[in-house]
């Protein structure tokens, strides 16, 4: 269940590149990611909430692997050092995922899966729209240590 118990949860493993996982613990760290007021989280389930609303917005702009080039999904399967974490979302976002996914035509490596490949997608999204606003706004990373 999600933080008020009301949609139900399920956990799903996903292979993310070890740079894409140190952006996220460093989002976590900093408080950049929001979390409901009036407690702390565990960094699991405060990724997770990033996740599920990266997938949500994805799902709002009717983003699928169709959409995103061969040329870059081939690009994407071949990064190395993969590493294995676990997300989770909601049911519907489950189902969602796996026909958004279906669409992809690129070979994967073993162990891959094309949920991976297209969560690998949107963080690298992600990541290069974060840099693109840091570019434009240096104070908006201040580094506070």
């Amino acid at each position: 269940m999600d933080l008020f118990g009301k949609v139900p949860l399920v956990e799903i493993p996903i292979l993310i590149t070890a740079d894409q996982k140190t952006w996220l613990e460093t989002l976590v760290k900093k408080g950049k990611i929001a979390i409901p007021p009036g407690g702390t989280l565990p960094e699991g389930s405060v990724v997770s909430i990033f996740m599920r609303t990266l997938l949500w917005n994805s799902e709002e702009q009717r983003q699928s692997l169709e959409m995103v080039p061969e040329e870059i999904q081939q690009k994407v399967c071949e990064a190395r050092g993969l590493v294995a974490t676990q997300i989770q979302v909601s049911v519907d976002q489950k189902a969602w995922l796996d026909k958004a996914a279906a669409s992809s035509k690129v070979p994967l490596p073993p162990g891959d899966s094309l949920i991976s490949l297209f969560t690998r997608i949107l963080l690298e999204d992600a990541m290069e729209q974060q840099k693109a606003i840091e570019r434009a706004d240096p104070w908006a990373d201040d580094e506070e240590e």
